[in-house]
């Protein structure tokens, strides 16, 4: 007769890969300049959507920060930025309550 050798099998945790700021930003932007898709950056990575998004929004909130977001450029001809990337400043940029000094 056959027998069982040990217990239950049991899972390895496996350690979260820690990304350098290099690899966020270069995953980023192959997807914003549209040489990858999301799907296939989420697979190559092993990341969700959740991580790959929370990296689109810290980026786009740091360029906005960093080029001061009030300030509203003249309107530059259409199609000047992937629209991915227009969506997601569009979404940032909400515009602030206005309030009145007398």
């Amino acid at each position: 007769m056959k027998q069982e050798q040990g217990g239950p099998v049991q899972a390895k945790k496996r350690e979260p890969r820690v990304f350098s700021a290099k690899e966020k930003s270069q995953a980023v932007l192959s997807l914003w300049s549209g040489r990858r898709g999301a799907s296939a950056l989420m697979k190559e990575l092993s990341v969700p959507w959740g991580v790959l998004h929370g990296w689109e929004q810290r980026a786009i909130g740091g360029i906005l920060t960093a080029l001061d977001p009030g300030w509203k450029q003249v309107q530059e001809k259409a199609g000047s930025l992937p629209p991915r990337v227009e969506r997601l400043i569009e979404k940032t940029l909400v515009p602030k309550p206005q309030t009145r000094t007398e």
